[in-house]
């Protein structure tokens, strides 16, 4: 398989991996152990309604999203509409969209709710987010938002994301979220603008494949990948059904995982990935046959709620794309070791819809047409302290082998856009490394012969 490139991994990122990849002219194959591509933006089927198991928006901002949507065929199928924003806080629902609705939020005093807007203010157009990598985003909030601030509004909705990790969390991840969520204003003037794809991820993922199929990319899907052995000239991928061989290998998997899957790399290399702590999440999705509310995002800062927040995908998408009903995501995120994870559908479904009950009067579990609970353990790395400094090239001491992945985000937050950036800043790294592009031209050179 001379010439070829083997993509680990058939998330988003393997997906444009490979076909930034093949666009240049190179032979490449994706291999994945589910039978579909996606990775976390795969659809499923909730109560006859398909759409995505984890949420998902476009921001006008997500200029690498709308190009790829753009490339594949699909931006007229992106839709803006205007949403909502809302803040669950001692007992009481408050929309907390924009600066009216924090200035007539009755939790704060005037000052603080001015520190509030200084805080986003600051977030958004002070730059230079490596000068806030080694602080912790306790302090950055306190300096700027004030004590009061940090123990109403900051602190519960930190936790509800980090748990009690949040601690050492840094800076930049605030400002980072800070800066996505503002990016939802550059659209129209006087509110939030998201977007969503009609058909959702499903329509997205059916015209990436078919469009990379085109490409003559190759696809080897439905059986796990077990190790990674770099030879000398080639690259060996075993898998349960056998091994694939490849002239390089581009891994778009987790850092930990990758760490179990290459043995040959060095035990400093293997220890860096495998300690790079990540975030899973379990998220519940429930099909209602009422409203509950207009917000898309409801932020709860309530520690009596044991989710991070609600996200009602009605609010935004036509309700007819969704069977009439609203679908709302309860999601929680956590290191995949703390109890929520280990916790059945059924404990899950029912904390999420007592919560529901106790925020949006009339709703009860009657309400509630299907349920579902998606679970996944590795997605985003948590932003402790100087963690934006200290990442690892692309390139491994394998110098056929790299690690191309959403380990690689540095100050974003993880989302469809960011993970694009990553692959894109990911392989210009790669074409300038003279050892990975000559180990790659001479193969492909003696294969040529």
């Amino acid at each position: 398989m001379s010439g070829r490139t083997l993509v680990v991994g058939g998330g988003i990122a393997g997906l444009v991996t490979a076909l930034r990849l093949v666009k240049r002219g190179e032979r490449v194959s994706i291999i994945d152990g589910e039978t579909t591509v996606g990775g976390l933006t795969r659809p499923w089927d909730i109560g006859g309604v398909t759409w995505d198991r984890f949420y998902h928006v476009v921001l006008a901002s997500d200029v690498e999203t709308r190009a790829l949507l753009e490339e594949i065929g699909l931006i007229d199928r992106l839709v803006f509409a205007p949403v909502k924003t809302a803040l669950y806080v001692e007992g009481k629902l408050y929309p907390f969209s924009g600066a009216l609705d924090f200035l007539a939020f009755p939790e704060l005093g005037v000052v603080d709710k001015l520190r509030l807007l200084a805080t986003i203010f600051h977030a958004r157009y002070s730059g230079n987010d490596a000068a806030y990598d080694w602080e912790s985003v306790i302090e950055y909030l306190t300096r700027w938002s004030g004590k009061a601030t940090v123990e109403r509004i900051w602190r519960p909705l930190l936790r509800a994301k980090l748990g009690d990790h949040y601690a050492t969390a840094s800076a930049a991840f605030i400002r980072a979220t800070i800066n996505r969520l503002q990016g939802a204003r550059q659209r129209g003037v006087g509110g939030e603008q998201y977007g969503y794809v009609r058909g959702g991820y499903a329509a997205v993922l059916a015209a990436l494949e078919a469009r990379l199929r085109e490409l003559g990319v190759d696809f080897v899907l439905g059986s796990r990948v077990r190790e990674i052995v770099a030879h000398d000239g080639y690259v060996r991928v075993t898998l349960d059904s056998g091994e694939i061989a490849g002239d390089r290998a581009i891994l778009t998997v987790p850092s930990p995982v990758c760490a179990a899957l290459c043995p040959q790399l060095t035990a400093v290399e293997r220890r860096t990935l495998a300690q790079d702590r990540y975030f899973g999440v379990v998220c519940v999705s429930l099909l209602v046959n009422r409203r509950l509310g207009n917000a898309y995002v409801t932020n709860v800062a309530d520690a009596g709620f044991p989710f991070t927040g609600i996200i009602n995908m009605s609010a935004l998408v036509d309700r007819t794309q969704l069977g009439g009903y609203d679908l709302v995501y309860v999601p929680k995120y956590g290191p995949p070791e703390e109890r929520a994870f280990t916790l059945s559908d059924d404990v899950l479904i029912a904390q999420a819809t007592r919560g529901l009950s106790r925020i949006f009067a009339g709703f009860t579990p009657s309400d509630v047409v299907a349920a579902r609970v998606a679970r996944a353990t590795h997605v985003f790395p948590f932003p402790r302290l100087g963690r934006a400094q200290s990442l690892p090239p692309a390139r491994t001491s394998l110098r056929r082998v790299a690690v191309v992945n959403n380990g690689r985000l540095r100050y974003a937050t993880l989302n469809v856009s960011d993970t694009i950036g990553v692959v894109d800043a990911a392989l210009t790294e790669l074409d300038n490394d003279p050892i990975w592009r000559y180990a790659h031209e001479s193969r492909a050179l003696a294969g040529s012969r």
